[in-house]
């Protein structure tokens, strides 16, 4: 998902008609998407039967990659702030389904058809009903299937999640735009109430319901749905100058204390989200306002930018490199050191989200939003 707009900040603490507007370009989340996205491809490395390195070394890495599935909930929240945060106040809702539809479908089908072919190497079966429910992306609404939730290409999953929010934004950000700054502020704060509260819950839930807690907390879109709503709320404040949180190194600090420290300790139900939503929230917030003040930011960097912008792509890609190359070594009986393996691991996918960002996404997006986007003006 592209985050900059063409307008650029101004540095004031005030916010400007274009900040009002949400015309200001995001760079600081463009590149934290990368980190995010590499976070949950280090963490589907370490636990999803690497074929290298001893009992001891991928041990050490699961340690240090525990919170990767917390970053899910990272871009769920920065989805709902770049959405609410680019849309213009008549925006009509076909026209951003359309968008929407264009820059995540095409890659969504391509790398789903790399997927049949990886498995039908690898002489998995290819059960239609799965596929069908991945190419829909209604396979997280199936409750305690994980073979229908991560089938074919498993990361997908999310982009089901996705769907809900794209159809639920136009209603939604009609709704919240009325509120007063207290009203966005008490609908983050319940927001943050019911994620961090839900994991409590979820022994009386389980019991009534039968449902596992790892699909009702971490796969069902409508409780993903809170995540994405905070980040429309917060989106909202900081565009109107009513936030008010840390700024972008004490928040930053904050979400790596949690990720690499609580979360270790909590009960493992609230490592999805519950354990980070406050931390990754103000991160949002505060690298926003870092590009809107003009601050200085460790994200805002062409090379971190670039990467947030194919980060979407190597999400959608990194999981069938890493089975494939799983597949390739256990066949030929090659072991590898555990860093050597990670490291081709990591840069075969980000090679395949490069190829797939400028021969996939972007064409897509030229093809099917509607015609092409004005030249973007150089900014100062």
């Amino acid at each position: 998902m592209n985050l900059t707009i063409p307008i650029t900040a101004k540095p004031s603490g005030r916010p400007s008609a274009a900040t009002r507007s949400g015309h200001v370009r995001l760079d600081s989340l463009t590149g934290l998407r990368w980190y995010a996205a590499l976070f949950v491809a280090c963490f589907h490395f370490a636990y999803e039967n690497s074929s290298s390195g001893t009992s001891l070394h991928i041990s050490r890495l699961k340690e240090v990659v525990y919170a990767g599935p917390s970053a899910v909930s990272f871009f769920f929240i920065l989805s709902g702030f770049v959405l609410a945060w680019s849309a213009g106040p008549h925006d009509a809702a076909m026209r951003f389904w359309r968008r929407r539809f264009a820059r995540i479908y095409p890659s969504h089908v391509v790398t789903f058809c790399v997927a049949v072919a990886t498995m039908v190497w690898m002489g998995k079966a290819l059960d239609p009903r799965i596929a069908l429910a991945n190419l829909s992306l209604l396979q997280s609404w199936i409750p305690n299937r994980s073979e229908w939730w991560f089938g074919y290409n498993g990361v997908s999953w999310s982009l089901s999640c996705e769907l809900l929010f794209y159809l639920a934004f136009p209603s939604m950000m009609k709704g919240l735009r009325r509120l007063s700054a207290r009203g966005l502020r008490a609908v983050v704060a319940m927001g943050f109430l019911c994620v961090v509260v839900a994991p409590l819950c979820m022994p009386y839930v389980g019991q009534a319901s039968g449902l596992d807690s790892r699909f009702v907390l971490y796969i069902f879109p409508p409780m993903r749905l809170l995540e994405f709503v905070i980040g429309i709320a917060v989106a909202l404040l900081v565009q109107n100058g009513a936030w008010r949180g840390p700024g972008l190194v004490a928040s930053l600090a904050l979400s790596v204390l949690v990720a690499f420290g609580p979360i270790h300790v909590m009960p493992y139900d609230f490592s999805w989200s519950a354990d980070t939503v406050i931390p990754y929230t103000l991160t949002v917030a505060a690298a926003a306002r870092a590009d809107i003040r003009g601050e200085p930011s460790p994200f805002r960097n062409r090379v971190s930018v670039y990467l947030g912008e194919v980060s979407f792509a190597f999400y959608l890609v990194h999981e069938i490199v890493m089975y494939s190359a799983n597949h390739f070594l256990k066949e030929h009986h090659v072991t590898i050191p555990l860093t050597l393996h990670m490291g081709l691991v990591m840069a075969a996918s980000l090679l395949g989200a490069i190829l797939l960002h400028e021969y996939v996404e972007k064409p897509g997006v030229r093809l099917l939003s509607g015609g092409r986007r004005k030249p973007r003006p150089a900014t100062p």
